[in-house]
């Protein structure tokens, strides 16, 4: 390797550490979180701000408006759960915002939906997961909804896709981190052969699991339902962190999006 290209990938090397440290926040990080986030009227729902976070470690203040024209809350005590009873239904999004000492800010948002039957099904944060009855790799049989009252990793993935497995050292670490607290792990294959699926799960230990799969491949009903590759849907890995009421609160890539605290904030 000449002298020049080693130059070359120096510099390459040290302006790509100043551009990933120029996307790190340095300002507040606001988290909105609650166990709760629909239900009949009255509906008592305790905001959780503690994950809410500063990098540099400077004061932060918040304000915390609730959506629904009454009175927010505002103070510096983060660790604190701020109580606030719904008495209508309706949709509301309440609103997080942190300053710092420095008049930096961030905002957190949280949809709390008041009503018998809860959010409207779907695939958006916010939305009720939708349900779906599927055949499992252990000759089991799983309905989704009967995950009720636990917080559940949707996972679609294929042992087919290089980055899937990647990522299942990291769902891994998180079921075995919070599954004693409630977390449980879906995963939703989209190889052509359920037998594929089974042998890359047991030949890597991955036993913490529960694996359905249904003949389709890319283009099961279930990656259908959820807009998972076919059909134009996104790419895999793609994960639904789902409450314990069954409302989805975050999708998206399971290692580069996904964090401890969204999952320590719903347990």
């Amino acid at each position: 390797m000449t002298y020049r290209r080693i130059s070359f990938l120096l510099i390459c090397a040290a302006l790509l550490a100043v551009l990933s440290g120029c996307f790190r926040p340095t300002g507040p990080v606001a988290i909105l979180a609650s166990a709760v986030v629909s239900g009949t009227a009255p509906l008592d729902v305790s905001f959780n701000l503690s994950y809410s976070e500063h990098p540099r470690g400077r004061p932060m203040t918040y304000e915390l408006d609730f959506g629904d024209g009454t009175e927010g809350a505002t103070g510096a005590n983060l660790g604190l759960a701020v109580h606030h009873t719904y008495a209508d239904g309706g949709t509301y999004v309440a609103r997080l915002t942190l300053t710092d000492d420095e008049g930096e800010q961030d905002i957190d948002r949280l949809s709390i939906t008041v009503s018998q039957d809860g959010p409207p099904e779907g695939t958006n944060v916010g939305n009720t997961a939708p349900d779906f009855t599927a055949h499992t790799t252990d000759g089991g049989e799983l309905t989704l909804s009967d995950l009720r009252g636990s917080v559940v990793l949707l996972d679609f993935w294929g042992a087919w896709c290089t980055p899937c497995k990647q990522s299942m050292p990291h769902l891994e670490d998180l079921v075995q981190t919070y599954g004693s607290q409630g977390l449980v792990a879906v995963l939703v294959s989209t190889d052509p052969a359920e037998q594929t699926s089974a042998d890359y799960l047991a030949d890597h230990g991955y036993d913490d699991f529960i694996s359905v799969w249904e003949a389709g491949g890319k283009y099961t009903r279930i990656a259908l339902l959820y807009g998972v590759l076919g059909g134009g849907g996104v790419g895999i890995p793609h994960t639904f962190l789902i409450d314990r009421q069954g409302v989805i609160r975050f999708r998206g890539h399971p290692t580069l999006d996904l964090t401890d605290s969204m999952i320590e904030a719903l347990l």
